[in-house]
């Protein structure tokens, strides 16, 4: 029996009908889907219950939500720098809301753990860092109020960043989602160093390949087809193990013009890692 369910993201799939995209993820095969809600009325009763009565017929397991935000720019690691999470004390108030409403109709549906990228969080000791902190708390906590196990997003900054801010939150329902590939693409770490150093608080892990910038942290590096890049899967698999990593690996694929023939291909490519 495989120790780690395989699955997708629903937004790979740019597939914009929630309940469309959830029937195709299990056509295709997969057993998990991390959830996001991808149309503007889905929040709606009557929605929700659509949404709901699919998860059932089709048998998803849904491994987390994904909670997201207006607003993000992810066209230059720049743009993404000012906009991106809970880092800009403007943006906050709204993203606090959509977690609380977000994280409500999650729980609703029986998810039961979420994640969210926080944003690019501070070193420990700079001037932003503990006004950082108290913003990712009162979100956390928000969605945690719901009912909710809640996952940081690897990736904007270094492992030992991310590693000192759970440590200084002190909660013990957040986790992480560990990404290799975003590591790669915004030059931020070593995958495989990062997955030993974060091991123990992974609770689910994006199955998605990058290849690096000339230009490490200034210019984004290339989102490629899973098992075609330079994340080393075997490596960073065998580290979050080694820590107790034992939940569901999500293929992510956010790039190019075959989504499906690359989510199809990456399915394959994890069967045969795993």
């Amino acid at each position: 029996m495989r120790k780690h369910l395989i699955g997708s993201t629903l937004w790979s799939l740019a597939i914009p009908d929630t309940v469309k995209a959830l029937e195709k993820v299990a056509e295709m095969g997969f057993e998990a889907v991390q959830f996001t809600f991808l149309g503007d009325d889905d929040l709606e009763t009557t929605s929700l219950v659509r949404i709901r009565e699919t998860l059932r017929r089709t048998g998803l397991k849904v491994a987390g939500g994904m909670i997201s935000f207006v607003g993000e720019d992810y066209s230059t690691i720049a743009a993404i720098r000012r906009t991106g999470g809970f880092v800009d004390p403007g943006t906050f108030p709204e993203r606090l809301e959509r977690c609380r409403r977000w994280g409500e109709a999650m729980a609703g549906l029986g998810i039961r753990h979420v994640m969210s990228h926080a944003g690019f969080l501070p070193e420990p000791g700079e001037p932003q860092y503990d006004a950082v902190c108290k913003r990712v708390a009162e979100a956390v906590d928000a969605l945690h109020a719901a009912g909710l196990t809640v996952g940081l997003e690897t990736g904007q900054e270094p492992a030992r960043v991310l590693l000192a801010i759970l440590e200084d939150l002190g909660r013990k329902f957040l986790s992480v989602n560990f990404d290799p590939a975003n590591f790669i693409l915004y030059g931020s770490d070593d995958a495989v160093a990062a997955a030993e150093l974060l091991g123990p608080r992974v609770s689910m892990m994006h199955g998605k390949d990058g290849t690096p910038s000339p230009k490490p942290c200034e210019v984004w590096g290339e989102e490629v087809p899973l098992g075609t890049g330079k994340v080393d899967f075997a490596a960073v698999v065998a580290n979050l193990e080694a820590g107790g990593f034992a939940g569901a690996i999500i293929i992510e694929r956010e790039a190019g013009t075959n989504r499906l023939g690359d989510i199809a291909a990456g399915k394959k490519f994890l069967e045969g890692l795993l």
